[in-house]
């Protein structure tokens, strides 16, 4: 295996970071595989639905539409519908788009669009944390289902952003 990182495609490149923290978690030196995956999906659900790539900072959304749509991203590596999605404290957005990719593919396993009003009706509460959580299992169930529209602008993650 070449170490020259620069002739990978990105979900080359992902499937090594996945190699490595499989080795990590397999050490304990890591507690979870989702170190780069927030990113991607956010630039996925970019590259289906256009507008604006928020900043990291930006509180309550990922991306807004032309149309003035926010979307939440929310991804996650899981085998089966027992993994839990990272956690929502903020409803400040209209829809929320989860994909989960599988782990030894980092396929699309499944992606689904969920509103603000959904995602906070069939989450877990948790007043200590003042957060919602929702498992695979449930997200599966809800919603509309958006895979194969992630899965076309995935097949276009290497494309460059246009300069602006």
């Amino acid at each position: 295996m070449s170490d020259d990182l620069t002739a990978l495609n990105a979900r080359q490149l992902l499937a090594r970071i996945e190699d490595a923290l499989g080795e990590l978690l397999k050490r304990g030196i890591v507690r979870s595989r989702n170190a780069p995956l927030g990113d991607v999906a956010e630039r996925i659900v970019w590259l289906a639905r256009g507008g604006t790539l928020e900043r990291n900072s930006t509180k309550s959304h990922d991306v807004t539409t032309d149309a003035g749509e926010r979307i939440q991203v929310k991804a996650r590596i899981m085998k089966g519908n027992g993994g839990k999605f990272s956690s929502f404290r903020s409803f400040e957005f209209t829809t929320a788009i989860f994909l989960s990719f599988d782990p030894a593919t980092l396929d699309i396993d499944y992606a689904r669009e969920l509103r603000s009003e959904e995602a906070t009706g069939n989450g877990a509460r948790s007043g200590w944390t003042n957060a919602t959580t929702l498992t695979g299992g449930r997200v599966k169930r809800l919603g509309t289902d958006v895979t194969e529209e992630m899965r076309a602008a995935y097949a276009r993650l290497d494309e460059p952003i246009p300069p602006g």
